[in-house]
């Protein structure tokens, strides 16, 4: 049996590449023949257009991309678990850790789909990426975590909160602001 494969688009730095992202391995990868795009859209485009081309629909397409990703996740969580090991000593930490961080990556991926194409599914992309701000910020309150996991899940509310700043129609009260998250965190 052959490896699945398709393309995604990314950041990187400053600009949006294209990735190849082949499912089960840690991924997705940059691949440089396409070069850089000046916006996220660009490269996203691009992106389903490869897709298309080598008859990839969509949903396989975000299938295979999620999976890649979920595995380079699996990846780095094994390694921050052994580096965090012995901080926070609960072996059921790394798990709960790892989905708030998967459900944060998620929830910034709806902020960038709803920012790129308005669909009818939109608002409801919004309010779940919203209920996963709110669920990890409660995890960081609550939980004793490791002061790398606390750093981890921090800057990727920090990513979120600005991934609401750049959507259209967004309440205004919809979110806390990423100081406010450590003003909050100071205070436990």
């Amino acid at each position: 049996m052959h490896e699945r494969f398709a393309f995604t688009a990314k950041y990187w730095g400053d600009a949006a590449v294209v990735c190849r992202a082949i499912e089960g391995r840690p991924g997705p990868i940059v691949d440089q023949e396409f070069g850089q795009f000046e916006t996220w859209t660009q490269a996203n485009e691009f992106a389903a257009r490869l897709n298309e081309g080598l008859e990839i629909p969509p949903a396989e397409a975000e299938q295979i991309v999620i999976s890649s990703m979920l595995s380079a996740s699996d990846l780095l969580s094994a390694a921050d678990s052994a580096e965090c090991a012995g901080v926070a000593g609960h072996p059921g930490k790394a798990i709960r850790v790892q989905f708030m961080l998967a459900q944060l990556d998620l929830a910034l991926t709806f902020c960038r789909i709803v920012r790129t194409k308005n669909s009818q599914h939109s608002e409801r992309m919004l309010r779940n990426a919203r209920r996963a701000f709110f669920d990890a910020l409660h995890y960081l309150c609550h939980a004793d975590l490791a002061p790398c996991d606390v750093d981890e899940i921090t800057a990727r509310l920090e990513k979120l909160q600005a991934a609401f700043e750049e959507c259209p129609s967004q309440p205004e009260d919809s979110t806390l602001k990423a100081t406010e998250c450590e003003a909050n965190l100071a205070g436990v």
